[in-house]
């Protein structure tokens, strides 16, 4: 059974209707701001006291741990050439190390960069992943393949 012309124009209606609710209604908090640390660098003052995430690796010999707590952390991120000092309030992940690459949620205040929420990853652990395999098994664990008798 066809639908006809009024009821085409309706659903059109509806469809536009809800789509434009969804658009509006948009708060604007379910998604952040991703950059690394040379694009906000780039910008500051655009960025300043706005929530965002923050990719970049952890320079080495930045890390200041203070005393009697396991999560106050300042340490500085770099990326593309340009560094942004951080202030972390919380536990750090386990794979948190000097050289590693992070990133951060939380705001740029005063040229420093709060957060609370980190991810990190450690790249010697892959790094030595990659040059280990199963016994006849090619690079990264990937199978040989067997070229047969003669």
């Amino acid at each position: 059974m066809a639908l006809g012309f009024g009821t085409k124009i309706g659903i059109g209606v509806v469809l536009v209707g809800a789509l434009s609710y969804l658009v509006l209604s948009d708060t604007g908090e379910g998604v952040l701001e991703y950059l690394y640390v040379d694009k906000l660098m780039a910008a500051p003052a655009k960025y300043e006291n706005r929530t965002i995430k923050v990719h970049g690796v952890v320079v080495a010999k930045s890390i200041e741990r203070k005393k009697g707590t396991t999560g106050d952390l300042r340490f500085v991120i770099e990326h593309g050439g340009e560094r942004l000092p951080v202030h972390y309030t919380n536990i750090p992940p386990d794979t948190f190390q000097e050289e590693g690459e992070v990133v951060l949620t939380g705001r740029l205040v005063d040229g420093v960069f709060e957060s609370d929420e980190m991810s990190a990853k450690c790249p010697s652990k892959y790094e030595e992943e990659q040059g280990v395999g199963a016994p006849g098994a090619g690079p990264a664990g990937a199978p040989r393949s067997n070229p047969g008798p003669g």
